[in-house]
This record gives C-alpha cells, structure tokens and sequence, in this order.
C-alpha cells in the first residue's frame, strides 16, 4: 500500500509537472477593445475566444480601454499588443498625418480589413434638434480616445458646426443623455447596447446624414468620410431606411509581436468568422466574413503584419497590393 501511495504520489507530481510546464509555454496577449458599456466590446471577445479555442498555448485576454483611437496608442507603447480602430485613423497615425502630425505611429501593423459599421448621432427628442446643423452650439457628450469622438469632430468641423462639446466617458455619456446634462451624443456600433439602453428610458433622435456633407469632409479631410444606410426599425427612433456617418474597423497589432503568433491569430479568426458572425449584428451587418476583400475595396493603406501577409498571401493565394505588404518583407 505504502509503495502504491509512493507510485501515486509520483504520478501526481509528474502530472502537475506537465500541467506547470504547459502553462509556462502559453504565450500570453492582450486584446486592447473599448468600454465594456459598448455594443463593440463583445466582438472583440469573440474574436479571441475563437483564438484561445483553436490555440490553447495563445493565452487572449480581452482588456478594456477608452476607445478606438486609444487602442492605437496602447498598441504603439506596447500596453497592449493588438486592439480595434478606425482604418482612417490607424492610416493617419502610422502615416503622421492630420492630427497625428508630428506622433507618428511607425509600429502599427493591421491584422485584416475588418468590417464597416456605422456611428449614430443621437439626439434627445425633447431638444428638438432633428437635423445635423441644429448641432450648433448645443451640449454635446465628447469621448476622447474614441473613433467616433474623432470622426464626428472632424465631421463637424468640416461642416463648420460648433457644438458645446463636454468631454467624458463613454458610461458616463449615456447618464449625461439620460439626466439632460447634455442633450447630443454619439456612438458607433451596429444596434448597439448603448443606444437601446437610452431607448429603454427616453425618446431619441438618430440624425440622418447626406453624401453632400461627406463630400464636404473629404474635401478637408481626405479618405475620412464613408457613410451607409441602416435599416427603419434598428432603432425605434429610426422609422425609415436612412444614410448614417460610416467607418472601416480593423484591428491593430505591434510590429514586433512574433510571425508565427500573428500567423496563428489570423488563421483562427478567418477560418471561424462565419460562426463569430452569426450572433454579433455589427460583424454580420458590417461584412466580417470579407475581413481581407474589405481590405482591397475600400483601399486601406496601413501594411499587414508579416505573419497576417504571409496567412493571406500563402494560405489563401492573394496577390497582396504593394502597400498592404510589410515593409520588413
């Protein structure tokens, strides 16, 4: 029995031994998303739970951030190793243009084309304010580090609309709608959890937009413009088929993180995108399961990651435009 004990004891320690070692493999990642109050959080999860299921030894963890455009900053500084943004945005940032002037981003390379979503400008229904040009100096809920806080400013301003911009959070924006401190907002994101949560306890409006006012944005601010129609009935407030402000979601990842790791994280979403998309709106609705041709058709200009490049190129047989190919290639 004792020599039974001793065998057992053993195997326990050998077991633990493998279990600690494999562990010690993991390669470990953070996932930069944005607010966990935001409909687009949940795609992120997605998008690494079909990572760690098809490579346990990637460890994915999901971190939430301040938005978008944080993400490309934390990507650049390395506090993150990947996250979501806008492709305009990761284009001006890696090329240091616009207001990345001066802080360019060399580190940013893109994971795929993405999906194009839309950003709803909302609007209290007691405010009165119907139309984009009633935006002018009203009380407008600002999120800084967001994409849709950067493209509606750059929006506006092109249009030369001034509102009383207040900057917060994207949490505290929806109580700031809901108590009446401020009565504009905006927020990307498909049907977006959001905006139903306002909906459940007030009336909205959700602005329409024209293609003469994204003529006008990308007259001053080029490539930053894109717009598509949402269905009536996406949100109560929205009666009709109607034009909303648009944008091409990529995720970002360091130059630096390993090929093989990127070549992994590339293979597992593509090849479990149909599934990802079945219970998330905006992927389905913004054409996730087209993650490269997104890439080509709106004429992205940020470089694959070699390992996303060597995936797309080897893997799939795409002749990769010279732009889209790693520079370190």
């Amino acid at each position: 029995m004792k020599k039974l004990m001793i065998l057992m004891s053993l195997a326990l320690i050998f077991i633990m031994g493998l279990v600690d070692y494999a562990e010690a493999r993991k390669t470990r990642l953070k996932w930069g998303s944005t607010s966990t109050r935001s409909g687009l959080y949940a795609n992120t999860v997605a998008l690494a739970a079909a990572v760690n299921q098809t490579y346990p030894d990637l460890e994915m963890t999901v971190v939430e951030t301040g938005g978008f455009v944080e993400n490309l900053v934390r990507v650049n500084r390395r506090s993150v190793h990947m996250g979501p943004a806008c492709a305009a945005a990761g284009f001006a940032a890696y090329s240091g243009i616009i207001d990345y002037e001066g802080r360019q981003l060399p580190n940013l390379r893109m994971l795929w084309g993405g999906y194009v979503t839309p950003i709803h400008i909302v609007t209290t229904k007691a405010s009165g304010i119907t139309r984009i040009e009633d935006l002018e100096g009203v009380s407008f809920a600002m999120n800084p580090g967001t994409t849709s806080g950067r493209l509606i400013e750059l929006f506006l301003d092109a249009l030369e609309i001034k509102p009383n911009y207040r900057m917060m959070g994207l949490g505290a924006s929806v109580d700031a709608m809901k108590s009446g401190v401020v009565v504009a907002w905006m927020k990307a994101g498909f049907k977006d959890a959001a905006i139903l949560d306002l909906e459940s306890t007030m009336e909205i409006n959700v602005l329409e937009i024209t293609p003469e006012m994204i003529a006008k944005m990308n007259a001053k601010y080029p490539g930053h413009g894109m717009m598509m129609t949402i269905p009536g009935g996406l949100f109560n407030a929205v009666k009709n088929d109607q034009v909303s402000f648009a944008y091409v979601v990529s995720d970002f990842i360091h130059k630096d993180v390993p090929d093989d790791v990127a070549y992994r994280i590339v293979k597992a979403v593509y090849e479990k995108r149909q599934n990802i998309v079945r219970s998330l709106a905006t992927l389905n609705e913004g054409r996730f399961v087209d993650m490269y041709d997104l890439a080509i058709e709106f004429d992205l200009s940020v470089p694959f990651h070699r390992g996303a490049y060597k995936f797309y190129h080897e893997d799939l047989g795409k002749q990769i435009p010279e732009k889209l190919k790693p520079p370190e290639i």
